[in-house]
């Protein structure tokens, strides 16, 4: 057993089994924090706000555009019916 693990602990440069466990587990969590990032709209949305308030605003005003345009289509579209 013991040349089994000399032969495996050579093949990664010497590490023991402990060191690639702890490496999956950072690599796993650092991905798991990624993926909560890109997820997280309203942390995401406070972060554009304090990074690039300008950005933000021009975002806020095109949403606000569209759910305008939406809501003025649906009023036309009642008004024509009758």
């Amino acid at each position: 057993m013991t040349s089994e693990y000399t032969g495996r602990a050579a093949e990664r440069g010497g590490l023991p089994p402990e060191t690639d466990v702890e490496r999956a587990r950072a690599e796993l969590v650092a991905a798991l924090s990624e993926l909560e990032d890109k997820i997280n709209v309203p942390k995401r949305i406070r972060r554009m706000k304090e990074e690039d308030p300008g950005k933000f605003m021009a975002a806020v005003s095109a949403v606000g555009a569209v759910a305008a345009g939406i809501v003025t289509v649906g009023i036309l579209a009642i008004v024509r019916r009758r």
